[in-house]
């Protein structure tokens, strides 16, 4: 996949702007705090409409307006041209793909690959255990119909149930939920076991290829608790109503599973060096990317928000080694790279773009 060309109005600081995106490497320069980040975000949302920034999705519209609008020319592997725009504000969202309204989010998610790198992927290492899973959540959603499902479904569920919980709901009432509630956290423990499985090995080699040296890198499922039927998982919100009604929510689940990302050394968080912590979350941003090649048949685009100047030269020599070749890269920074000569410049100030 490739962006061609990107249009926006009213998005952040950015009140118009047109970009040409044609070749395979392009390069917004600017000081900070000019709107560099602003035109990766808007080509990130092109994968489940979510930012990689924020989860505040009020603050995407230029303050002055209150509304944005987005249009993505993409060529696709499988889809051909495409046109995809994205219109939101205060009235709610309308997105259309070559001119027909999407009004599902499961027919639209991981259609249009993007992996964005960031500063904010430190959280990977360490944030919350609520940041982690909404990594691996996007990662499986957009490889997964079947995955994007199941979680939709199991969070309705909990959200229905804590309301029982804190209205003293009836046994009935509890069992028709904790029913599907059940279903779906089997499904999700399943395929959160699969899929970090599968992320495991390429972020093994991946980080091999960038460090240079094999420092073992580790991911591991923690799941909240170790039940793979839905019975069980019955059984164990049955047994626990009592517990969860005194807390008003529920305690035990897949809300509340985990990853452990570890080297050789020990817990990545606690043990690893400022330069190895920044490779891995680089690289587990590159497995991700590979991962959807590998499953979606389709080449992801890489984002790279101003990341690759915080790599010790070797790591940075490193990312372009483990970065798959025929991606198309899209980076911000406030100095040119090295091999300049080899990017498609656009220069970044105040909101405004301008080539070259």
């Amino acid at each position: 996949m490739q962006f061609l060309k990107l249009r926006l109005q009213n998005f952040r600081n950015i009140e118009f702007a047109e970009l040409s995106l044609a070749g395979p490497r392009t390069f917004l320069l600017g000081a900070n705090g000019q709107g560099k980040s602003n035109l990766l975000e808007a080509l990130s949302l092109v994968t489940a409409l979510r930012s990689f920034r924020t989860q505040n999705i009020g603050v995407l519209p230029r303050k002055e307006v209150g509304h944005y609008a987005l249009v993505h020319q993409i060529q696709h592997e499988v889809y051909g041209a495409n046109e995809i725009e994205l219109q939101a504000g205060r009235q709610g969202r309308k997105l259309l793909v070559d001119g027909e309204a999407v009004t599902r989010l499961g027919d639209f998610i991981g259609r249009f690959p993007v992996v964005a790198l960031s500063a904010s992927d430190y959280q990977l290492l360490r944030g919350s255990p609520a940041d982690r899973r909404r990594f691996l959540d996007l990662t499986l959603s957009a490889t997964d119909p079947a995955y994007y499902q199941a979680l939709r479904h199991y969070h309705r569920g909990i959200a229905e149930r804590n309301r029982l919980l804190k209205q003293a709901g009836s046994s009935a009432e509890f069992d028709a939920f904790e029913a599907e509630i059940a279903t779906c956290a089997a499904v999700l423990y399943r395929k959160r076991q699969q899929g970090v499985a599968r992320l495991r090995a390429v972020l093994r080699r991946v980080y091999t290829g960038l460090a240079d040296a094999d420092e073992g890198p580790e991911m591991v499922f923690k799941p909240n608790v170790e039940i793979g039927t839905a019975a069980g998982f019955a059984d164990m919100l049955r047994a626990g109503r009592l517990r969860d009604v005194i807390m008003g929510v529920t305690q035990k689940g897949p809300h509340r599973d985990d990853l452990d990302l570890a080297l050789q050394v020990g817990g990545a968080k606690e043990y690893a060096s400022d330069g190895q912590q920044r490779g891995l979350c680089v690289a587990l941003r590159i497995a991700q990317a590979a991962l959807f090649q590998q499953e979606l048949q389709v080449a992801p685009v890489l984002l790279v928000d101003d990341v690759l100047g915080e790599l010790d030269p070797q790591r940075k020599a490193g990312f372009w080694r483990a970065c798959p070749g025929d991606l198309q890269i899209i980076a911000t920074g406030t100095e040119l790279p090295g091999d300049a000569d080899n990017w498609s410049v656009w220069r970044v100030a105040a909101g405004r773009v301008a080539c070259g």
